[in-house]
């Protein structure tokens, strides 16, 4: 099983990637070879970009992933 998150890129600086998961807080992940920019959205993977996503699916991901914690807190 991966886990894999949706993150918007706040900034880029040579192989790293700094991203927010949508809680505000920024870390670091590996570029992976995936071409990105800030203000791009993509999946993270174990520190990892997987892909670049557009904007409409970040959201949709963001919005389950809310369902789920609700799911478990409940």
């Amino acid at each position: 099983m991966c886990l894999s998150f949706p993150a918007k890129i706040v900034n880029v600086q040579d192989f790293i990637a700094f991203v927010d998961y949508g809680n505000g807080i920024v870390e670091p992940v590996i570029l992976n070879g995936v071409e990105v920019k800030e203000g791009d959205y993509v999946v993270v993977s174990y520190g990892m970009i997987l892909e670049r996503i557009d904007e409409k699916e970040y959201k949709e991901l963001i919005e389950y992933e809310k369902e789920i914690v609700k799911a478990i807190e409940n």
